[in-house]
């Protein structure tokens, strides 16, 4: 049971890693094709018929800035049919007349809506969406400029094979026709090793929260490292504002800094200190608010980073459990929420 669930808990950490690459590559295919389009902004805000403001993972413009394009990208997606329809419910918000675009005006004609997820994901998706046409509110699923494409990584083989990204086309079509083009190719659109190495050194997070483990492992590999200023494993006092400030380069350097922007960043490094705390590797400063003592080098794994953080969460919740014990209020909600129907999560250590 426990070697199941850390690898189920290592493969969320690296279906998270790669959809950051997802996400910089669907970046990358814009800004160096200009016929596809331009790239506006990653979370660029856009405003509803009702005043409100949205945040698309990344939005571009197309045919003279006439039109645009909205991708949504999810890391993963609940097994829970119910719970998936209502993710799928939730898009019916980008389908609305917005405003506040990158042009005179701030309108566009008319704009496609793409949803990017694991090809996994992507045919479950293909499978419930005829359960949203029952209803007149969905219809936007079935009119074109609305697509769904499922991203797969192929890795690397010993006969010289090299690890590549395709976007594959699973459902729907764009006006885009450029990129709806490129899409339909036998193959889909095809990221290359290269592209790819370059890609996930750039930038660590995407809009969506992460899974914890993932959050932990930037924290120990790049951020905390930064403080260190002897050879030697030492305790170091540190505080939420100064680990966010020196984390700022590993989020996309596009997002919109404003107060809630930051406040959701800051709160995903806060509750992955929270659970180093759990695993004895960090301790709270009793006597100041979001302030710990970590010790740093804080792990010194022999094998992956992220095999060494499940072990450890897993053990962790394992005592936790034969004690009696809950996980600490702050932790991250994934460890303390049941589990959907089906689905395999890291709580059920």
């Amino acid at each position: 049971m426990v070697t199941r669930n850390v690898t189920s808990c290592i493969r969320d950490y690296t279906r998270y890693s790669d959809t950051v690459a997802v996400l910089l590559a669907i970046r990358q295919m814009v800004l160096k094709n200009p016929k596809i389009g331009k790239f506006i902004g990653v979370e660029h805000k856009l405003k509803n018929s009702k005043g409100n403001f949205l945040r698309p993972d990344l939005v571009a413009q197309y045919d003279q800035d006439t039109k645009g394009m909205l991708f949504e990208v999810k890391w993963s997606l609940p097994f829970d049919e119910e719970k998936l329809l209502k993710k799928l419910r939730e898009l019916k918000k980008y389908t609305d007349t917005l405003r506040n675009w990158s042009t005179n005006n701030g309108t566009v004609d008319t704009h496609d809506l793409i949803l990017v997820c694991h090809i996994d994901d992507a045919r479950r998706v293909v499978e419930s969406l005829p359960q949203l046409l029952t209803s007149k509110d969905y219809e936007f699923i079935k009119d074109e400029g609305f697509a769904v494409w499922g991203w797969i990584l192929n890795p690397a083989k010993r006969d010289s094979h090299k690890e590549e990204m395709r976007f594959l086309h699973c459902y729907g079509k764009i006006s885009n026709r450029q990129l709806e083009n490129m899409i339909a190719q036998t193959g889909g659109i095809v990221v290359t090793e290269d592209v790819l190495t370059y890609l996930r050194f750039t930038f660590a997070f995407i809009p969506e929260k992460p899974p914890i483990q993932y959050t932990i492992a930037v924290l120990v590999q790049n951020i905390l490292p930064s403080f260190q200023r002897s050879v030697e494993k030492e305790n170091y006092e540190l505080d939420a504002d100064l680990i966010y400030e020196r984390a700022k380069s590993f989020f996309p350097s596009w997002s919109e800094f404003d107060t809630e922007t930051i406040q959701t960043k800051r709160r995903w490094l806060i509750e992955a200190i929270e659970e180093l705390c759990d695993l004895g590797l960090a301790e709270k400063v009793v006597t100041s608010p979001d302030r710990w003592s970590i010790q740093i080098p804080t792990l010194r794994p022999r094998g992956s980073i992220q095999e060494a953080i499940c072990k450890r969460i897993a053990k962790a919740l394992k005592k936790r459990r034969y004690t009696g014990r809950h996980p600490r209020s702050s932790a991250s909600k994934a460890f303390r929420r049941k589990p959907p129907k089906g689905q395999e999560r890291i709580d059920k250590f």
